[in-house]
C-alpha cells in the first residue's frame, strides 16, 4: 500500500513538474515573441506615419492640381508619391520576412522546448525505474539474510539437541 501512494505521489509531483515546465516554456516563448515584434510594432508605426503624410499629401496634391491647372506640378507630386509607395512596399515586405523569419525561431524554440520536456520525463521515468530496482535489491537482501538467519538458529538447534543426547 506504501508503494502505491508513493508511486501516486511521485505521479502528482511529476505532473506538477511537467505543468511548470510547460508554463515556464510558454512564457519564455512569449517573451521571445514580444522582443521580436516590438521593431515590428514600431516600423509598422512608421509605415502607418508615412501613409497618412502621404494620404494628406496626396489630398493638398489634388486640391493644388484642382486650382492650378500647371500639369508638371502634379507630375512631380506624383513622381514623389510613387517613390514614397515604392518604398513603403520595400519596407512592408521587409517586415513581412523579419516577421517570418521570428516565427521560425520562435517555432525552433517551442520544438526544443518540447525535446527538453520529453528529456526530462525520460530521465524521471530512468530515476523512478532505478528506485524501484534499488528497492527490489534491497527485499531480496533482506529475504536472504532471513534465510540465512533461520538456517543458522535452525543449525545451533540441531547441534544443541545433538549436544543434549
Amino acid at each position: 500500500m506504501e508503494e502505491k501512494e508513493t508511486k501516486i505521489i511521485k505521479e502528482r509531483v511529476k505532473t506538477a513538474e511537467n505543468a511548470k515546465i510547460q508554463r515556464v516554456a510558454a512564457a519564455k516563448v512569449e517573451a521571445e515573441i514580444g522582443e521580436e515584434l516590438a521593431p515590428l510594432r514600431s516600423q509598422l508605426n512608421t509605415i502607418q506615419n508615412a501613409l497618412n503624410q502621404l494620404n494628406q499629401g496626396n489630398q493638398q496634391s489634388t486640391m493644388q492640381n484642382q486650382q492650378q491647372s500647371s500639369m508638371s506640378s502634379g507630375g512631380q507630386n506624383q513622381q514623389q508619391s510613387n517613390d514614397l509607395l515604392r518604398q513603403m512596399q520595400q519596407f512592408s515586405s521587409q517586415a513581412q520576412q523579419q516577421q517570418q523569419k521570428t516565427f521560425q525561431q520562435l517555432q525552433q524554440s517551442v520544438h526544443q522546448a518540447a525535446q527538453m520536456l520529453s528529456n526530462v520525463e525520460q530521465s524521471i521515468q530512468s530515476v523512478n525505474m532505478l528506485n524501484q530496482i534499488t528497492q527490489q535489491i534491497n527485499q531480496t537482501q533482506q529475504q536472504l539474510q532471513q534465510q540465512s538467519q533461520g538456517q543458522q538458529s535452525g543449525q545451533m538447534n540441531m547441534n544443541n539437541q545433538t549436544y543434549q543426547q
